[in-house]
């Protein structure tokens, strides 16, 4: 006679191998060719370069030679002369472009009459290549017959373009011309998404319109804030193009910076393997930067935490 606990169905463990066209293995299926396209143009790349870095070249191949490279670079003053140039041109550029991109968007922001032309007024410059924006500069700045060098020739002198500083000015203001655009984009979503109730209630408290922005407005678009620094300052130190399509790294060295230097070794001496030594250096820095921007931000999630808590 059959009890109930014997009338009860067994229950059977599946111990069939997952089927890779199965439902959870689809969107890998998907994502397999943007994969295959990063690992092409980005991981492997990168994986060459620092390989390349240690070794030398010559006729018919490379030799291995560790790192004689970096000893080379750092042991010449053109290369560490770039090297400062790029600070130099990175901490002016960052300041315009996060300054000014946060000016445009807290005026945007106000949604003035007219708003969406001065939109697509702003993103005019990002959506022109380097080589245009670049060469529309550099005429704006010819001796005989540019623009905003025959306004400025009174305050300073006909040749600004073939001044060092000058030049370094130059590339440095059609630079952040052309990436406002973006870190107010940036700005203005962030700041979007402040709630009117908490601005209101700042100013009925007495708050001032400096201390709305600085002590409720910028806590809460902070992460934003920061993102826009690291990308900023990346682009800093990667640029190359604009410098290019601008000055070509002159008058002499002026504004050649690390990037443009290892372009010039790269392409314009032949030298592989000491450019992608340049590259390697150039990734650790951004790598760095990264680093840092992630340690500020886990800072500031941390202290949400306590202070919610």
């Amino acid at each position: 006679m059959q009890t109930a606990l014997d009338r009860q169905p067994v229950q059977r463990t599946d111990t069939r191998r997952p089927n890779l066209l199965s439902g959870r293995f689809v969107p890998l299926w998907f994502l397999l060719p943007s994969m295959l396209i990063l690992l092409v143009l980005q991981v492997y790349p990168t994986l060459y370069a620092f390989v390349l870095s240690l070794t030398r070249q010559r006729r018919g191949g490379f030799d291995y030679v560790g790192l004689q490279n970096f000893q080379l670079l750092l042991g010449q003053s053109t290369f560490r002369e770039s090297f400062g140039r790029t600070l130099i041109f990175s901490a002016w550029y960052i300041l315009l472009v996060i300054g000014l991109g946060m000016l445009v968007a807290l005026l945007v922001n106000r949604r003035l009459k007219y708003t969406g032309w001065y939109l697509v007024a702003i993103f005019v410059p990002w959506v022109l290549s380097d080589v245009v924006a670049g060469t529309m500069w550099r005429w704006m700045f010819l001796k005989d017959y540019g623009l905003i060098q025959q306004w400025l020739t009174p305050l300073f002198g006909p040749s600004i373009y073939v001044n060092p500083s000058g030049a370094m000015g130059i590339v440095i203001l059609a630079s952040a011309w052309r990436a406002v655009a973006f870190t107010a984009v940036l700005f203005l979503g962030a700041l979007q998404t402040v709630p009117r109730e908490v601005e209101e209630s700042a100013a009925l408290d007495g708050a001032n319109r400096r201390q709305i922005f600085f002590r409720v407005i910028f806590p809460l678009i902070r992460p934003t804030f920061l993102i826009a620094v690291l990308l900023t300052s990346m682009r800093s130190i990667n640029t190359v193009g604009l410098i290019l399509a601008t000055t070509k790294g002159g008058p002499g060295y002026a504004t050649t910076t690390a990037s443009v230097y290892l372009y010039r070794s790269a392409w314009g001496e032949s030298n592989f393997a000491r450019g992608a030594a340049v590259s390697v250096l150039l990734f650790l820095v951004n790598v760095i930067i990264t680093i840092v921007y992630l340690r500020l931000l886990t800072d500031r999630r941390v202290g949400t935490q306590h202070g919610t808590e």
